[in-house]
């Protein structure tokens, strides 16, 4: 899951599980509803659709505003772990399942461009073979093969561990181990194009389709680039249970070579390569030479970051654009709309906005009051009414923070908060201890009920700040914007806030969430405000390996009720899937983990 923008739709065990509410499309106002995800996702191991890019024309070179600029290439650390990142490389790095937009469902198949076949093959022990194609080479000309998927495998389960500044021991290579730890073995065979992945018994892992893809948000990387600078001769004689200056270096190349970019080492395995980025304002996206499937339509793709909703939208007017993907704006969305000129997409997808306490920060560890009185002076129908409303006419505030409102599965385990109660907060500050100042603001001991609330630089979360400020300050507790245009990519994966607003950005598979939510010596990777529970991290991973979907939905409730009870993060609301292209460009859609709106952009066409 990247941060940004979340959740999954639990646990999706087939191809064909999740679906998206699409909510509104087209510059002529039509729109549509996809409904509710699928009761029945069918079995593990089922047989999964092949998609295979289209053969298209050449439409030349586009320009597309986003929100945010490419940041690193080895997206897949708590490090970085940004969705801006993804605009870019979901067209660049090889993923064997991807996800696909098919009439408001999310669908996961395997990519036939890069896969000949994935096959379970067993379920006692659970033994998958994966059939990388022949002609499947990097932008170097080098293979896509058993050492890829060997590299991710030890970055997931390697057991090497380092001390964090707090003493606690973390991931060397600073990788979820989700799915992958529970890999007993990795073999190797037909010319390093097959690769076998045997599972510990009774340790199945139903969210199979995530682990090495874009589907669990992670990927392919080079790994005969690493060996070329680390010196290790053939990596997949490194394994997870090293733990020696061999792995360490490994480690060192994996957590910090691929780091911004450098295109000696920051290869392609997709259609497109990146040719240039300044890791802020411009990325630029070339055709592969080396890519051996259909020709993206586009020979060049420009990335320009905008991050004013109101700016994107004048610039695809005046045509210095054709595709936007800023964030849901209402405005914007009733001015696009109201043009026949545009196309509009906008779906209740997998993204939710929330605020996250920094459970390490004194003021909020040793004060569950103070957090839950914040939560219920939290007005949320407020934010919704003013800001995702007109985007999204359904939108209401959410109440769970592992499911959305659109799927199977949906609790409403934080209905009792948000309701920007004052009198509630005051009450529950006033039984704890809490004394009011006479500049109106709770006190208790050497603690005052004030924070800073850290975001980046995005107009809808200045005003989301500014809302949840009102009632708050009805209510003695002082919220203080903190708004910083490089807080997600660095203040955030650094612990650096008091509490923190932002949003995940989801996936169609459950258990690559976890790492979000997992204790930092237990696999959380990206949990950034430092939680910890062991009911959580046990019951998540039972949820992980339990094949039963039904069984799986009710421990994923249980997890959500639990953090309900710990109050470590508020959820706010869906956040609404927004892009908008001028009318001859299409077809444009939203898939988070596939890149946003990048998620085709290979197959685009001028009408």
């Amino acid at each position: 899951m990247r941060k940004s923008k979340a959740v999954s739709a639990l646990a999706l065990l087939t191809s064909s599980a999740l679906v998206l509410g699409a909510c509104g499309s087209g510059g002529t106002g039509g729109s549509g509803d996809a409904g509710q995800q699928d009761s029945n996702p069918g079995e593990v191991g089922g047989a999964d659709q092949v998609y295979k890019r289209p053969k298209v024309e050449d439409i030349g070179e586009i320009a597309v505003a986003i929100e945010e600029g490419f940041h690193n290439y080895n997206n897949n650390i708590g490090a970085t772990n940004n969705f801006s990142s993804t605009i870019a490389l979901s067209s660049v790095q090889p993923s064997p399942f991807i996800s696909e937009l098919v009439d408001g469902k999310l669908v996961i198949k395997v990519d036939g461009d890069l896969m000949e076949s994935i096959e379970v093959t067993s379920n006692s022990p659970q033994t998958i073979v994966w059939k990388v194609r022949k002609e499947a080479v990097w932008s170097d000309g080098k293979p896509i093969d058993c050492k890829d998927f060997h590299l991710k495998w030890l970055a997931g389960a390697s057991k090497a561990t380092v001390k964090g500044e707090d003493g606690s021991e973390a991931s060397i290579f600073d990788s979820s181990p989700t799915g992958y730890e529970d890999i007993e073995k990795l073999d190797c065979s037909d010319n390093n194009k097959t690769i076998t992945t045997t599972f510990f018994a009774n340790k199945n892992y139903a969210d199979y389709r995530g682990i090495f893809s874009s589907p669990g948000s992670d990927g392919l990387l080079p790994a005969h680039i690493l060996e070329e600078k680390t010196g290790v001769a053939d990596i997949t004689k490194v394994l997870p249970s090293q733990n020696d200056e061999t792995v360490k270096k490994v480690a060192e190349f994996y957590t910090k070579g691929w780091l911004g970019f450098d295109a000696a080492v920051a290869l392609s395995g997709g259609p497109y390569t990146i040719t240039s980025t300044d890791l802020k304002d411009q990325t630029v996206l070339e055709r592969n030479p080396k890519w051996w499937g259909e020709k993206g339509s586009s020979s060049k793709i420009i990335l320009k970051t905008n991050t004013d909703s109101q700016s994107a939208a004048q610039q695809l007017q005046n045509k210095e654009v054709q595709v936007i993907a800023p964030q849901a704006d209402p405005a914007v969305a009733q001015q696009l709309r109201g043009d026949s000129a545009f196309n509009v997409f906008a779906a209740g997808g997998q993204t939710f906005e929330h605020v996250d306490f920094n459970m390490a920060r004194p003021l909020f560890k040793q004060n569950a009051d103070l957090r839950l009185a914040i939560a219920q002076c939290f007005d949320r129908q407020s934010l919704v009414d003013k800001l995702v409303k007109d985007v999204d006419p359904n939108a209401k505030p959410l109440n769970s923070l592992t499911f959305m409102p659109n799927e199977v599965g949906y609790e409403e385990h934080f209905s009792d908060i948000g309701k920007g109660d004052v009198e509630a907060a005051k009450k529950t500050l006033e039984g704890g201890g809490w004394k009011q100042g006479a500049d109106g603001i709770y006190t208790k001991g050497e603690f005052r009920a004030s924070f800073k609330l850290g975001h980046k630089v995005v107009q809808r979360r200045a005003d989301t700040v500014r809302i949840l400020q009102d009632k708050c300050k009805q209510a003695g507790i002082e919220i203080v914007d903190d708004q910083d245009v490089d807080f997600n990519d660095k203040r955030l994966p650094a612990s650096e806030f008091d509490a923190a607003l932002f949003a995940w950005v989801g996936q169609p598979l459950k258990a690559g969430a976890y790492g979000n939510y997992a204790s930092k010596d237990k696999g959380g990777s990206g949990n950034y405000n430092n939680y910890s529970s062991s009911v959580v991290d046990e019951k998540w991973k039972a949820a992980n390996g339990e094949l039963d979907y039904k069984k799986r939905v009710t421990l994923m409730n249980e997890v959500d009720k639990q953090m309900r009870d710990d109050l470590h993060s508020v959820p706010l609301f869906q956040l609404p899937d927004f892009a908008a292209s001028s009318a001859d460009i299409g077809p444009i859609g939203y898939v988070g983990v596939g890149g946003g709106v990048t998620w085709n952009i290979f197959a685009w066409q001028k009408k």
